[in-house]
């Protein structure tokens, strides 16, 4: 007999810091760029995710979060975020991996 495994592989990489992800991230399979950001402006504040496909076409999104550790955002659906402190990597589930970029500036 064999033993079924449930546990799930990104568990590990779901207990962050929303400061630790905030900055400009860059995937190399070719989606949109995002940076996230903290806008103390707004009520409440929060962490807010942009993906710009381009200098005009930007979308800006709320980060929640779901129970104690799953952290998404509502794009045309569910998009978990996970991130990987280690390798410095950050995981969208629909977009796939982002390594982050040294720029400050404007798409």
């Amino acid at each position: 007999m064999y033993r079924r495994c449930i546990e799930d592989p990104m568990a590990a990489h779901l207990d962050f810091r929303m400061c630790d992800i905030a900055g400009t991230w860059e995937s190399r399979e070719g989606a949109p760029r995002i940076r996230i950001y903290r806008d103390d402006t707004r009520k409440g504040g929060g962490y807010y995710l942009e993906l710009a496909y381009d200098r005009r076409t930007r979308f800006v999104r709320i980060i929640r979060r779901y129970g104690r550790y799953i952290r998404y955002f509502d794009f045309c659906g569910f998009v978990g975020i996970a991130y990987d402190a280690e390798r410095d990597v950050l995981r969208l589930s629909v977009y796939g991996n982002y390594y982050r970029t040294d720029e400050q500036s404007e798409y």
